[in-house]
């Protein structure tokens, strides 16, 4: 979710996404659309995370379901009286183990003597094959200690981290188009983007504002993400609608969205 600074402390409606809505994040832990033979739910972990005005970022990430969780709700509650940018995720692993490291929003950082912002990485989708290797590699070329991890989204936080995590914001969008563009081209090099990735839908949040991508090889009608405007302004984004509100509307595959947190600019951009 994002909004302009011009909207009162409380203007981003984290608690009701997150807890009080017909079928909040809380609710999907439990209820949550999977893959076809899967139990339904996402309970692995959960994590919310955001950016203040200052572009300061404060994260609580827990393994465990959200359903039942009091961190849950006063880190939404607590969200609501700072955040410009707010993520929230439920975890249902898939590469990886299952720990609070592992939990998204997954926080990226610059390198030490290395100028440029904290991002935030949530990513829905497994990276497999040569495309994960590639992430590792790059990533490891870059010093990202992500690189290491077990967890293909950490891995690939650190590889975006070193793609745009020092761009200065306004330049940020057009880096990571183009960023996103180089890694499709690989994944898709072989001919067969299924043996790389399930999907790469990606929500990143800086201090200019929140990305969204979606992009799946398979499985269209499980890899959704879709948004709507706020009436306050702003918008929410979910891979499914946390209320039953009117304007939810699917992403475009392939077209990543950048959603201003400074005015109601939407910008955006074709990668495949």
């Amino acid at each position: 979710m994002t909004g302009p600074p011009e909207l009162p402390p409380a203007g981003l409606p984290s608690w009701y996404h997150c807890v009080g809505a017909p079928h909040a994040l809380r609710r999907q832990a439990e209820t949550g659309k999977v893959p076809p033979g899967n139990p339904p739910g996402h309970e692995d972990s959960w994590g919310l995370g955001w950016l203040d005005r200052a572009g300061q970022i404060s994260l609580l990430r827990q393994v465990g379901s959200a359903r039942g969780s009091a961190y849950f709700v006063f880190a939404s509650e607590t969200a609501s009286k700072t955040a410009c940018v707010f993520l929230g995720h439920l975890r249902k692993a898939s590469c990886g183990a299952v720990t609070s490291d592992n939990a998204h929003p997954v926080r990226v950082d610059p390198l030490e003597g290395e100028s440029g912002d904290s991002l935030l990485v949530i990513h829905n989708g497994t990276l497999k094959g040569p495309l994960l290797s590639w992430i590792q590699q790059e990533g490891n070329v870059a010093g990202r200690r992500e690189a290491h991890s077990d967890s293909d989204t950490v891995a690939l936080a650190g590889w975006i981290a070193a793609q745009v995590g020092h761009i200065g914001s306004e330049q940020r969008p057009k880096k990571l188009a183009e960023a996103l563009r180089q890694l499709l081209a690989q994944a898709a090099h072989d001919g067969d983007a299924t043996q790389n990735y399930t999907a790469i839908n990606l929500l990143i949040a800086a201090p200019e504002g929140l990305y969204a991508l979606r992009q799946c090889s398979k499985n269209a009608d499980y890899y959704t993400l879709s948004a709507r405007p706020l009436e306050e302004g702003g918008w929410v984004l979910a891979s499914e609608p946390t209320d039953m509100e009117a304007g939810w509307e699917a992403l475009t595959l392939g077209e990543l969205v950048f959603y201003s947190a400074h005015n109601s600019a939407v910008q955006k951009e074709i990668v495949v």
